[in-house]
């Protein structure tokens, strides 16, 4: 089975000029799922296509109901994530918990920050308190607006710097300021393999092991038991990249039990198969090529048994 993880569907009624006719096209998707070999497509909420000066509540209660129907449509197709905001209030967490306890959704698409407030503030305690208890992956994406926004105004650097970049900074306040130590059991999975953060767990290590030293700035506060690249290990990446390299870094990071495929696939128009054959391309066995094309997942989503 091959299960991609990374996809976004919206509801029709949030048709915009400018959306992508992809995220509104299942058939399109369909069939690129038979020819790229894929079984399920994991679909979730980026808020990048949502609707403009919408009210966040709105979004997540119209979103879940949009993810639970095509869910229950196209059980063997689609598999729908459902929408929350880390910072947001009861209302939005009472939604959050209906997703997954009446509407049976098995896991959580979240920003990586919303309007400049990233995943270490302390108003998304509660948020995470829930994901615990509910026990289902949390899906971490960028939004539309990102760090560096400002000179972001070129060459769709947004979607190809921006994005990834967010995503990396969201995740290091977060391991750093504690939130992987307190929440230890929290499976994240991470958009487009986890931005930078394959590549840093040495300079967070010597930055640990120099903590003490305040000639290179404050480390503070002081909270990890032990060394940064550790909790990194706890997370999961997805393969978004269409970078073969950069999905071996993943690997080697995190470990292969903790790398799925991932697409972007719709809106993103490129043909499904070439991210398929991206983690065909690695050198791997292929025992751990299908553990990443579905076999992970499959256990993350409570697909196997």
């Amino acid at each position: 089975m091959i299960i991609d993880c990374h996809a976004h569907l919206t509801p029709k009624s949030w048709f915009h000029p400018k959306s992508p006719k992809s995220i509104f096209d299942l058939d399109g998707l369909f069939e690129q799922q038979d020819e790229a070999g894929v079984d399920i497509t994991v679909f979730g909420n980026n808020w990048i296509r949502s609707p403009d000066g919408a009210d966040p509540l709105t979004v997540v209660k119209q979103f879940n109901e949009h993810a639970a129907e095509l869910t229950a449509k196209y059980p063997k197709r689609l598999l729908g994530l459902a929408c929350s905001v880390p910072f947001g209030d009861d209302a939005i967490l009472k939604e959050t918990e209906k997703a997954i306890k009446q509407y049976k959704l098995k896991g959580i698409m979240v920003n990586s920050s919303v309007n400049g407030e990233y995943l270490d503030s302390p108003r998304a305690t509660p948020f995470f308190q829930l994901v615990t208890e509910l026990d289902v992956p949390l899906f971490v994406h960028p939004p539309k607006f990102t760090i560096g926004n400002e000179k972001m105004e070129m060459f769709r650097l947004p979607e190809m710097l921006g994005r990834p970049f967010d995503t990396t900074l969201s995740l290091t306040r977060f391991i750093l300021t504690g939130g992987l130590e307190k929440f230890p059991e929290l499976k994240m999975i991470c958009a487009h393999v986890g931005g930078a953060l394959p590549m840093l767990p040495g300079r967070l290590g010597f930055g640990y092991e120099l903590r003490d030293d305040m000639s290179f700035g404050p480390w503070e506060p002081d909270v990890l038991t032990r060394p940064p690249a550790s909790y990194i290990q706890q997370l999961y990446l997805d393969t978004v990249s269409l970078h073969p390299p950069a999905v071996s870094c993943a690997i080697e990071t995190v470990g292969v039990d903790h790398v799925v495929f991932g697409s972007d696939f719709p809106p993103v128009p490129i043909a499904l198969k070439r991210s398929v054959d991206v983690v065909r391309a690695l050198k791997v066995s292929e025992n751990d090529k299908q553990k990443i094309l579905g076999g992970n997942a499959a256990k993350l989503l409570g697909l196997s048994g």
